[in-house]
């Protein structure tokens, strides 16, 4: 295919693929393509015209052919780079305070002066006090907000304040320890999203800028800069594995939550956690965009993250396998006649002896899918089959 440079942008250069006609074609298609310049931003292709395809390139090149009709305005040939103050201009109106409270029951203490007994609340019932901080993106002018699960975790009430200073009484939608994900709503409207970017595009050593209200409102809309210092970290917190972007943009506790955002101001991820040790600096995480994307999805149309495969037990570890501590009612691993006590030392012929194993061979899986366990029950070995269910939070969760 012979390619003609005819325009170009910051990062994107338009070719034109010379149509496959008799050599007398007419004009038509340089002069359509010079109307196309002219009205870039806005234009549409009438009639039977060039149809304008992206093509997964180095340089990201654009082509087009002879074929369909299309809308320029589906794709955007003027992306341009931004500065950090642009960058902090255009994502700062998306990002929020969240405010974690819980209900503390007053303190009932004896005044010797006056010889009675006084609350430390007026009304002496139970007040909402904070219990945390973090940061949260607005992801639809509705009132959606995306945050981490680990900041609002155990809150009584949760306070969305905006940019502006307007505070609101946020509503739980969703909320997934495993991803450490939550989405928020609060009753507003006409307000400003961030626009979510591909964190599968994104490249070491890129600008990264961080947004979000480190050590509470007190420092709100704070805005840090660094680089993307390395992707695909897998980490372990708390039991649970995450696949994360590594910048060295300052993050710090109350970041949680906010925004990572690429230089098209486009959001790549969501802070989530620093690295915080004597002589150890500039190594924070974020959560990658591409990935969050279908549990924020999940999480507003369903309130939990759907299809995952769940066995039923809880167990303890020790070196010849997993002990069962409990089953869960109507499970797999009930329906299956798993029973407390039982030792698990192999699933799918795989030997365990961590509950991490366990949960790598059962995530191969969806509902439905059947997971074979060895177990030993009374000095015997038995093969037991369980048909795993749907794992769906209940209510208390």
């Amino acid at each position: 295919m012979k390619k003609y440079p005819y325009t170009e942008s910051t990062d994107l250069i338009l070719y034109v693929e010379k149509p496959k006609k008799k050599k007398n074609t007419s004009p038509w298609v340089a002069c359509m393509c010079s109307a196309l310049i002219a009205s870039v931003l806005t234009a549409t292709i009438t009639g039977a015209g060039t149809a304008i395809h992206q093509k997964k390139a180095n340089n990201n090149q654009i082509y087009a052919d002879t074929n369909d009709v299309t809308l320029l305005s589906n794709y955007n040939f003027l992306t341009t780079e931004l500065n950090v103050s642009q960058i902090a201009t255009k994502v700062g109106p998306s990002c929020v305070g969240v405010i974690n409270k819980t209900k503390v029951s007053p303190q009932r203490y004896y005044d010797p002066f006056s010889g009675r007994y006084y609350y430390s609340s007026d009304a002496g019932t139970d007040e909402l006090v904070e219990q945390g901080s973090g940061s949260g993106i607005i992801i639809r002018a509705d009132g959606y907000i995306v945050t981490n699960q680990h900041v609002i975790d155990g809150a009584s009430e949760i306070s969305v304040i905006l940019n502006t200073g307007d505070e609101y009484t946020a509503t739980l939608i969703g909320a997934d320890s495993k991803s450490d994900l939550a989405i928020l709503k609060i009753d507003a409207e006409g307000l400003s999203p961030a626009k979510l970017g591909d964190s599968n595009n994104v490249e070491v050593g890129e600008l990264a800028v961080a947004i979000g209200n480190p050590l509470g409102q007190e420092f709100a809309g704070t805005v840090t800069a660094g680089v993307i210092s390395a992707l695909n970290r897998t980490m372990t917190v708390d039991g649970k594995v995450y696949n994360l972007i590594q910048t060295d943009a300052a993050i710090n506790p109350g970041n949680s939550g906010g925004a990572l955002v690429n230089k098209y101001g486009e959001v790549i991820g969501i802070n989530t956690i620093k690295l915080s040790t004597t002589g150890v600096e500039g190594i924070g995480f974020a959560i990658a965009i591409s990935e969050a994307k279908p549990i924020i999805d999940d999480l507003i149309n369903n309130g939990y993250v759907s299809g995952r495969p769940l066995v039923g037990i809880t167990v303890t570890e020790n070196r010849s396998g997993l002990s069962v501590y409990s089953v869960a009612q109507n499970s797999g691993a009930a329906n299956a006649g798993i029973r407390e006590g039982d030792l698990i030392i192999k699933a799918d012929g795989q030997v365990i002896n961590t509950s991490e194993k366990l949960n790598e061979i059962r995530d191969t899986k969806k509902p439905g899918d059947s997971l074979s366990l060895t177990i030993i029950r009374n000095g015997e070995l038995i093969e037991i089959k369980v048909v795993l269910t749907e794992d769906i939070p209940s209510a208390d969760n």
